[in-house]
């Protein structure tokens, strides 16, 4: 295990990072299965998870707001040799990608995946996704278009250890303005602190091809179980490009139940005060901190293979 160890931090030093993703690829904190579809039904159990994203949290007059849903379902089928889901998702803003297209705010992907095992305590899962999403031309108001979209992924699983690879949203037609489809590897490693006690570390590197690398890291201290704290660094930008330092904390309420909360520490809001009211004979612009909050909730069931008696970090 040192040697897996030891490869996957030589990976995290060999990239770099800078640039913008898909709305949907954001919320991988509280929604894995938006990075890879080979993470449905990988852990067992019936499993539906919502996300809401609000920024400000209170409206203030002048500056900008924004809302966002996602939604994620995955379960395993066929004696838990296959897993099936699907992703969906509804954001009031575009996002700006690299090569000047703007980033999908509507979107619904249908996922499956296939689990193979290797023996002593290995599987791989491989997975694909097929999905349309809405894509805005002109800002929020303006025309927009539809177009499919396929992924894939692989997943590598041994004991506490993970490695992902995937490609979730490639299009399938050329657009009106160049879209990339970015490419992710994921690595996480549990460590077992004491009874009861843990520390979940790991990295998503995103690679897009001709442009950029860039790296987030991760880790969240589980203490008996009862509580989760996290703190995430999204090189991969939380909106626009920027960067996100994202706060965590996380608590299951009984067997079926999870709630979280997050927020964007780096998060910035737009502020445009009219003439007169900002002191001048013009309107004026002006930048403020102002993070997405981020509320999550996750209602689990069993399948009758016990798996929701077990613990997930």
């Amino acid at each position: 295990m040192s040697n897996r160890i030891l490869v996957f931090c030589v990976c995290l030093l060999s990239f770099t990072a800078v640039a913008q993703q898909e709305a949907l690829r954001m919320v991988y904190p509280f929604m894995p299965l938006s990075l890879n579809p080979a993470e449905a039904g990988a852990n067992g159990v019936i499993s539906v998870t919502g996300i809401y994203r609000k920024k400000p949290l209170i409206q203030q007059f002048g500056m900008s707001s924004s809302s966002q849903q996602y939604f994620s379902f995955d379960r395993p089928i066929k004696n838990n040799s296959w897993g099936m889901g699907f992703l969906a998702y509804n954001t009031d803003q575009a996002y700006a990608m690299p090569l000047g297209g703007i980033a999908s705010n509507l979107g619904l992907a249908g996922l499956l995946s296939k689990s193979i095992s290797l023996g002593r305590g290995r599987e791989i899962r491989a997975g694909g996704q097929i999905g349309i999403n809405q894509y805005p031309v002109i800002g929020r108001s303006g025309t927009s278009e539809l177009t499919g979209s396929y992924g894939w992924g692989f997943l590598l699983k041994k004991d506490e250890f993970t490695l992902g690879f995937s490609q979730p949203a490639v299009q399938m037609q050329e657009m009106n303005w160049r879209s990339t489809s970015p490419m992710y590897i994921k690595g996480q490693y549990i460590f077992k602190v004491k009874s009861g006690n843990a520390l979940k570390s790991g990295s998503v590197i995103r690679f897009i091809k001709g442009l950029d690398t860039q790296i987030d890291l991760y880790s969240v201290f589980w203490w008996q179980e009862r509580l989760g704290f996290g703190l995430w660094w999204q090189n991969t930008g939380s909106e626009l490009g920027n960067p996100a330092l994202i706060g965590s904390v996380e608590a299951p309420l009984g067997k079926n139940f999870k709630v979280g909360y997050g927020y964007d520490f780096l998060g910035e809001n737009v502020s445009t005060l009219p003439a007169g009211i900002s002191g001048s004979a013009n309107s004026s612009i002006s930048t403020t901190a102002s993070g997405f909050h981020q509320i999550f909730i996750r209602y689990e069931l069993d399948t009758g293979n016990g798996k929701l008696a077990e613990f997930r970090h």
